[in-house]
């Protein structure tokens, strides 16, 4: 699988139903007319795909006497967070916190205001409990409030599961794949339909799927090492299924062979998150309006989705806190999704006709009934901040063995080798 938000950051943001330009042309971005006083203004910091015009209009409306200026932050955005933390000034009043930077500053709650200080209590029961609690310390101090989500499942193209004689509504490719065996199964069939066509990737795009179902990782809550446990030597060997049957495209992502694989139809099937459609949108274009979406094999994880904090020291926190309820509540989560697909994590605007109604390129499927089904789902799962450290030696020998052949049981005893080190370097239990 091993998807990415790429597209969302070459040059324009992909709308679910239609190409929009999302805030990301310069270092700042303000709504007009919101005017520029610096002794007034709040600052928000955020990466290339910003917060869109229109959330910036209306921000701008709400608030005529407090202008909000949003700064762009290229390059590693936890590093400049992280720098400017360490340094003591210069920090915004709200900053965006990347998803897969949450666990890391959770270790660094005092860089953060404790949101339940100035009304995020309130806001905790409009957001869903899993990413709520994504950014809740152990001792209880909440450092964010969920931007989005990106909730999984199965995009496949409809056009060639009808050729190949396989079920081919969301409704019926759902209920034939429960078990990962049985998506297996589907691609064997399909495979042999279509020679060269392939349900699969690549193994290690089915290993990051199948061990967050377990609802553990590969470090526990005490900071002990369980990288060894059977959820995770389930989901390897689960991995490693579909290279048997010989429906493997061995193709990574995110490369000129991958798009053109998934433009010729040689790889009709994909697990992602609710985003990964905007990477769909531009590496196959001309196929649009052939796609659907559905649940996959389990339930569902949750890939991506960010948060807005506010740092220590802001210089108005309270005031930081009234921008952020309005920039996060249902009406601008629907405008940011129609801007770039940023999948909503308040429930109540699963509601709103911008979110629930026809996508064009999945052939007018209404997809948000799909995704607001999968985010209810979602394990809560927690996240180490060494989680990817110890996880690479996995993914790289799993990948040993499509690529060459290794043998996976050594590759298996390898991996555990190499992980087992690298948590007793960052200072785990193991």
């Amino acid at each position: 699988m091993q998807v990415s938000r790429r597209t969302l950051m070459r040059g324009g943001a992909l709308s679910l139903g239609l190409l929009g330009a999302g805030a990301i042309g310069g270092c700042s971005t303000a709504a007009p007319g919101s005017g520029s006083s610096a002794g007034d203004e709040l600052v928000l910091w955020t990466w290339p795909e910003g917060f869109g015009q229109e959330v910036l209009k209306a921000v701008a409306a709400q608030f005529p006497d407090r202008p909000l200026r949003q700064d762009i932050i290229g390059g590693d955005f936890k590093q400049k967070l992280t720098t400017t933390f360490t340094a003591g000034s210069g920090l915004p009043d709200i900053t965006g916190v990347k998803g897969e930077d949450i666990a890391f500053f959770r270790q660094h709650a005092d860089y953060f205001v404790d949101l339940n200080t100035v009304g995020a209590q309130d806001l905790k029961g409009a957001f869903l409990d899993w990413k709520w609690a994504q950014a809740t310390t152990a001792d209880g101090r909440q450092l964010g409030i969920p931007i989005d989500i990106g909730p999984t499942a199965l995009f496949y193209r409809f056009d060639v599961f009808e050729e190949a004689g396989l079920p081919s509504t969301p409704e019926d490719v759902a209920a034939a794949i429960r078990t990962w065996e049985e998506y297996f199964e589907l691609g064997k069939e399909l495979l042999a339909a279509r020679p060269d066509t392939y349900l699969v990737r690549n193994c290690s795009g089915i290993f990051d799927m199948v061990w967050p179902q377990s609802g553990q990782g590969f470090i526990d809550e005490q900071g002990t090492y369980i990288g060894d446990g059977d959820h995770i030597r389930h989901a390897w060997d689960t991995a490693l299924k579909p290279l048997d049957a010989g429906i493997v495209a061995k193709v990574q992502s995110n490369t000129a062979d991958s798009a053109a694989a998934v433009n010729e139809g040689r790889m009709p099937a994909d697990l992602g998150a609710s985003w990964h459609l905007a990477d769909l949108m531009v590496d196959a274009p001309s196929t649009a309006g052939t796609w659907h979406v559905c649940q996959h094999p389990g339930d569902a994880i949750n890939i991506g989705g960010s948060f807005l904090s506010i740092p220590a020291g802001a210089k108005d926190p309270k005031t930081s806190m009234e921008f952020i309820s309005f920039i996060l509540n249902p009406e601008n989560q629907a405008l940011e999704y129609v801007d770039k697909g940023n999948f909503p994590s308040a429930p109540e605007a699963f509601e709103d006709p911008r979110i629930t109604g026809e996508v064009e390129f999945l052939g007018g499927q209404k997809a948000a009934e799909i995704f607001g089904a999968a985010a209810e789902t979602v394990p809560v799962l927690y996240e180490d901040p060494n989680q990817s450290a110890v996880q690479a030696p996995f993914i790289a020998e799993i990948d040993l063995v499509e690529s060459s052949g290794k043998d996976r049981d050594q590759a298996w005893r390898d991996a555990v080798e190499q992980s087992t080190r690298i948590a007793e370097q960052v200072g785990l239990t193991v």
